[in-house]
């Protein structure tokens, strides 16, 4: 949920809670108040029947006057007095009607009687009734423009933080240019605009510097690695050597192989993780993969291996070279972990990959893709399927790995 949209309802929601219970504390509070002057009036009517008891020596008539009524009852003690509401029936409206009524105590020449002062509350609970309803009516209103308010105002208030979100967004390593930042009274937002300024300035100076070390790796590692491969090329051709001398040569000649492939392996890790391959194009699967067969034709012809291609036609929109040395390495590690006269099997189908190779257990799973991890029967540098799934996370393609059947099996789904 976007902030603007938890924040409208966090606001809104307060907003109608407290206005609600501010509501219902003031129907309350009106309602004691017209309670209050209710029984007021009652305290008036039985004041005045009193003060004629003392003056006449009697009881005054019985009346039944619009909404008020004065009844007397004998009574063989006095009791208390006692306010209560209570319905009664109006016969002129021909309905049942809430009232207030003052019981007390009057004495009339030594006997007792049981005053009873009635008054209609209808008109009291018509006024709170209107009142409630204005009430609410200000309650839907001040919520109505509330919700406008933060649709529209709130909105406008957070146009810079959504100006700089979406140069954050476009924001792009191998062509950085400013993030675009929209001038505003807001101390907050000035100041996020400021340090993500510097942040970028830094991140930028700190790619460049690591893209300038690894195109500088790159070249020199390779050099001084040429330069003893080539030399002892001509050392192995030196009939002189006895047989030991070239057998040590040759353990020499394949440990400067591997630190070759090695090094060559980590400087494209290095270069896939900081994005150097932007350049993408749509790439023929099925072409890159007879093309690499082909290339590795008389490896697998020395291992008597049958490569059975069954791929079908499959574009991705991905880096050529990054899409060549993801199959490359698939191919490679099947047949390196294949034996004499095994099939390795190939397909694809409308967005998926597949390549499997005979084998006897199933592989770790939970390290099969780490840096360095391999088999024990491997004598490999460990990278291959590593890079495989790092190509396979930078353009997010699904890159997995089951056992199935007896046979090794990695599927890549683009």
């Amino acid at each position: 949920m976007k902030l603007q949209a938890q924040y409208n309802k966090i606001s809104i929601a307060s907003s109608i809670f407290v206005l609600l219970i501010a509501g219902a504390g003031y129907y309350f509070l009106l309602n004691y108040v017209l309670k209050d002057q209710l029984d007021e009036t009652l305290r008036v009517e039985q004041a005045e029947i009193r003060d004629f008891i003392q003056n006449n020596h009697s009881l005054p008539p019985a009346t039944t006057y619009k909404d008020q009524r004065i009844e007397f009852k004998r009574s063989d003690r006095a009791i208390p007095q006692n306010f209560r509401t209570l319905t009664l029936y109006n016969a002129e409206e021909k309905e049942n009607e809430l009232s207030r009524q003052l019981d007390f105590p009057v004495e009339v020449n030594g006997l007792y009687y049981i005053a009873s002062v009635t008054k209609s509350q209808e008109d009291t609970e018509k006024i709170i009734a209107v009142i409630l309803l204005v009430t609410l009516g200000l309650i839907v209103l001040l919520s109505m423009l509330l919700f406008f308010a933060n649709r529209f105002l709130v909105k406008r208030l957070w146009k810079p933080f959504q100006t700089t979100l979406n140069s954050i967004k476009n924001f792009d390593l191998n062509a950085p240019s400013a993030i675009k930042a929209e001038k505003t009274i807001i101390h907050e937002f000035n100041d996020l605009n400021e340090n993500i300024s510097l942040m970028t300035e830094k991140v930028v100076k700190d790619y460049l510097s690591l893209k300038r070390f690894i195109d500088h790796a790159s070249h020199e590692m390779q050099t001084p690695l040429a330069v003893v491969n080539s030399k002892l090329d001509v050392l192995i051709q030196d009939p002189a050597l006895s047989e030991r001398n070239l057998q040590n040569l040759q353990v020499i000649y394949d440990a400067v192989e591997k630190m070759s492939k090695l090094s060559q392996s980590l400087l494209l890790l290095a270069r896939i993780e900081n994005n150097q391959f932007s350049e993408k194009k749509e790439v023929d699967i099925q072409l890159t993969t007879k093309n690499i067969i082909h290339e590795l034709d008389e490896w697998i012809s020395e291992r008597s291996l049958t490569i059975c291609n069954e791929t079908n036609e499959l574009s991705v929109n991905m880096n050529p070279h990054l899409a060549n040395t993801l199959v490359t390495n698939l191919i490679i590690n099947a047949i390196k972990h294949s034996k004499r006269e095994e099939v390795i099997r190939l397909q694809s189908g409308k967005n998926i990959f597949t390549i499997t190779n005979p084998g006897e257990q199933a592989l770790n799973g939970d390290r099969i893709f780490d840096r360095f991890w391999k088999s024990e029967y491997s004598d490999g540098t460990g990278l291959g399927l590593a890079i495989a799934k790092q190509i396979c996370d930078h353009y997010e393609f699904s890159f997995q790995y089951e056992f199935r059947e007896g046979t090794h099996c990695f599927s890549v789904v683009f």
